[in-house]
């Protein structure tokens, strides 16, 4: 060997040594996996990945078909001492086996695949094979039957098993004061309390204590208005909170003392918040203080401070009608690991639509939502972020979608999405910003009215979409939409606390928003046309159902601000 041979020899070896010093092979650790009503959740802890560039691709079937489908990669997590890919599968049947695929590979060295079978959880259904009791207001007496009930809950809780349903006869059950129920049903198999057909049951305020208990029909009115309506103890599971109607609380539905994996779906909260007030940052709608597993689904909330607030991990928040808060629509703030939020309309909040301050974990997922005319941002970003799915939700707002925080968004992948300014003014505006390994920007929509600029980013004034793409190398396959000639409905007249017309902001058939959007496995696949539209309605599908799916006949809904 000459000694230019073994010079160059030695060199690679160097090379070699250094490279694999420097990147050595990701070593994937622990997988956890978790689901809800519609989704499955996964954290695949791993080590080593110092450049941030190991990936885990996602397939998913029902256990026992032949076809694989293909889902969102999982996304690389390192932040506030989570080091792993994490990610869900969302849109899923209810009550549902699945098998899944997950490749892990990293271009430094490390792959593995892993199989697992997961289920979805069923949606509750009322049970069948225990007994039917009947309940008067009272304080003590009677069997249950028809001709006598049961006098108030606490003589018909003596009985009670899993499986039984106790049906509420007219009149309040709370007399001014707080009914405990402490008697627990079992997973699939609650113990329920409905009010019987078309009769008036009023509570005051609640205390759930026990698991698996089931609530339908009933209103929750707090007269004196500064209190809650239903509130824990015990960290109760399995909760079913389903066509009530909670009116004047202040904290209307409050995990004050924790619980896991509740189903919160089609009621009707009205707090005691005036919407005119926009100092009133006490009172909440669905305040689930930090827990996890929950699927919140088609409520009708308005008059409190925040619609919905504090998941912490595996939540599903879809469906709900939010208008006429006095501070956010939704707040993420505090959320870890998997939180989702999708196909919302959020309309005239006082002050945000969706808040992201702060995040203490992620991926969250944030899809097919409608936020109009908020009196500050769309979405709120003050704090630390991290990976977020942005896509397919029309933003609207008076003075630029998001008026602070925008450097935040580097974290974000921001995809199909419509940005509106009803005012001319910036899209997104920062003095300081960067473009990272997490930044991902694309087939986004914007109308910025006449102003000079579309974007304020690091302190420097762009002129227009190319001016944006030459400066952060994002957004190469984004447009500008013209909100007087794309939609069909845009019937916002007036900031907050105006109220707007109920509304869906669907696209009309020659905007050119209609087929400009991207094909996004396991979000929009299911659309047959050339190309997803961009923002929150594709054209020719049905319209979004906001808030109680449905007709409540059968149950009595009082309000008191009627």
């Amino acid at each position: 060997m000459t000694m230019s041979n073994y010079r160059k020899l030695l060199l690679s070896l160097l090379l070699l040594f250094s490279t694999t010093s420097l990147y050595a092979e990701t070593i994937p650790g622990s997988l956890t996996a978790y689901s809800t009503i519609r989704s499955i959740g996964f954290e695949w802890n791993i080590s080593g990945d110092t450049e941030n560039n190991a990936q885990a691709l996602v397939q998913y079937r029902v256990n026992g078909s032949t076809p694989w489908l293909d889902a969102q990669p999982l996304f690389r997590v390192n932040f506030q001492a989570y080091d792993m890919l994490s990610g869900s599968i969302l849109f899923l049947d209810a009550g549902t086996e699945y098998e899944i695929k997950l490749e892990f590979s990293d271009p430094d060295g490390g792959s593995e695949t892993r199989t697992e079978v997961v289920s979805t959880k069923p949606v509750p259904t009322l049970p069948t094979g225990g007994s039917i009791y009947h309940v008067n207001p009272g304080n003590g007496g009677g069997d249950g039957s028809p001709a006598n009930p049961f006098l108030g809950i606490a003589a018909a809780q003596a009985v009670a098993q899993a499986g039984d349903i106790f049906l509420l006869h007219t009149g309040n059950y709370g007399s001014g004061g707080e009914v405990y129920f402490t008697q627990a049903g079992e997973e699939d198999n609650h113990v329920v309390w409905r009010a019987a057909e078309n009769e008036d049951v009023v509570f005051n305020q609640v205390r759930i204590q026990a698991n698996y208990i089931w609530l339908e029909g009933l209103n929750f009115i707090y007269a004196d208005g500064n209190d809650y309506g239903l509130r824990t103890s015990n960290a109760p599971l399995g909760i079913v909170i389903r066509k009530n109607n909670f009116n004047n609380c202040n904290y209307c539905i409050y995990l004050n003392n924790g619980g896991e994996s509740w189903y919160i779906a089609d009621n009707i909260i009205v707090g005691n918040n005036d919407p005119n007030d926009g100092s009133n940052f006490g009172g909440e709608g669905i305040e689930l203080a930090k827990t996890s597993g929950h699927t919140v689904a088609h409520n009708k909330i308005s008059r409190v401070a925040d619609g919905i607030s504090y998941p912490h991990t595996n939540v599903d928040i879809y469906g709900n009608d939010i208008f006429e808060t006095t501070d956010d629509g939704i707040e993420g703030d505090y959320g870890h690991n998997n939180i989702r939020i999708w196909g919302n309309r959020i309309s005239n909040p006082m002050n945000n639509g969706i808040s992201f301050q702060p995040m203490n974990g992620a991926p969250w997922y944030v899809l097919y939502n409608q936020v109009a005319a908020p009196g500050e941002s769309a979405l709120k970003l003050r704090n630390r972020t991290d990976r977020v799915l942005l896509a397919h939700n029309t933003l609207v707002a008076w003075s630029g979608p998001i008026g602070s925080g925008s450097s935040l968004m580097q974290s974000f992948k921001s995809i199909n999405n419509l940005w509106i300014s009803i005012q001319d003014r910036y899209i997104w505006e920062t003095n300081t910003g960067d473009v990272h390994w997490r930044t991902h920007w694309d087939y986004d929509g914007y109308d910025w009215g006449d102003y000079p600029f579309v974007f304020k980013w690091d302190g420097q004034r762009l002129r227009d979409i190319p001016e944006f793409q030459n400066y952060t190398g994002q957004a190469m396959n984004s447009i500008r939409i013209d909100k007087s000639t794309c939609f069909e409905n845009f019937d916002i007249p007036a900031p907050p606390p105006a109220i707007i017309p109920f509304q869906h902001l669907t696209l009309k058939p020659e905007c050119n928003a209609v087929d400009a959007g991207v094909y996004l496995a396991n979000i929009n696949n299911n659309f047959n046309a050339a190309a997803p539209d961009l923002g929150a309605h594709e054209v020719g599908r049905p319209l979004t159902q906001y808030g109680p799916r449905g007709d409540n006949s059968g149950f009595i809904f009082r309000n008191s601000f009627e």
